[in-house]
């Protein structure tokens, strides 16, 4: 016997996600994970995007389990790859980078179909300025970097970077067809 899908369910599945208008990812032009994302966030901003400075920032506490929260972007240092934002030296977030530096940013931009997520180490950045002396500049880092375009059909586009000693290694765009 099979129980009946609940109404979350049903409205769930029936319910379009990713469904982005197919805005078509850039076939040229920046390379580079700040260049790239400060390009894309420039139009999310230009287009009204609701919130595009806000991003979901994922760390992990000192009992190993991972904890998140949204913040807003202050600035993306182009030559560093480095996202800048805004916190309290003794939050939970600031007590967390210093236990653990490692962290992960992901933002979202339904209108556009785009997902950028970062990871890299957090660190201070003393040379930001800040609108209250209560307030300390954070930047991660970024080691890693996946820019994500929907597609139509659910063909959607991925572009990696990866830190390397000499610079960033880069995937281009891949066609990644999810499962239907």
């Amino acid at each position: 016997m099979t129980d009946a899908p609940s109404p979350l369910v049903r409205a769930l599945v029936a319910h379009p996600v990713l469904a982005a208008p197919g805005y078509p990812a850039p076939d040229h032009g920046p390379t580079g994970p700040g260049e790239l994302f400060t390009a894309w966030l420039l139009e999310a901003l230009a287009a009204g995007v609701p919130d595009a400075q806000v991003l979901a920032l994922s760390t992990v506490d000192a009992e190993g389990r991972p904890d998140a929260r949204v913040l807003v972007l202050r600035d993306v240092e182009l030559p560093a790859a480095a996202w800048h934002f805004w916190t309290e030296p003794e939050s939970p977030k600031a007590r967390q980078f210093a236990a653990r530096p490692d962290a992960a940013l992901t933002v979202y931009w339904p209108l556009h179909g785009r997902q950028v997520r970062l990871r890299g180490p957090v660190r201070p950045s003393p040379g930001c300025t800040t609108p209250s002396p209560g307030l300390h500049c954070y930047a991660l880092h970024a080691a890693e970097a996946e820019f994500w375009q929907a597609g139509p059909d659910r063909h959607h586009l991925r572009r990696r970077h990866t830190r390397t000693p000499s610079g960033w290694t880069d995937t281009g765009w891949t066609d990644t067809r999810l499962p239907g």
